[in-house]
């Protein structure tokens, strides 16, 4: 697990799993993303990689899964299709 700032990125939580690491270097590249909030890991059994996307006021809540934990990155965008969609493919 690591940290990472930008000035995209909110750091009330600052630490990453190395899987939500990938996704935030990502989209703080994305001119669409505004600002990234981090959520909370929760640990997990298993160890498959996924993404998964919940609609939020503002943008979009990204649940992402690496090996045994789950973390929260709340995603602010102008557009959440494009965003939700490159994502979707950097993860297959």
């Amino acid at each position: 697990m690591g940290k990472i700032f930008n000035s995209k990125i909110t750091d009330s939580h600052s630490t990453l799993t190395d899987t939500a690491k990938e996704v935030m270097t990502m989209v703080t590249r994305y001119e669409e993303v505004t600002k990234v909030g981090i959520g909370f890991i929760t640990h997990v059994r298993g160890g498959r990689r996924d993404i998964k996307f919940l609609p939020i006021s503002g943008g979009i809540k990204a649940m992402v899964r690496g090996s045994g934990a789950v973390q929260e990155l709340y995603i602010y965008t102008s557009n959440t299709e494009v965003v939700t969609n490159r994502l979707s493919k950097a993860f297959k």
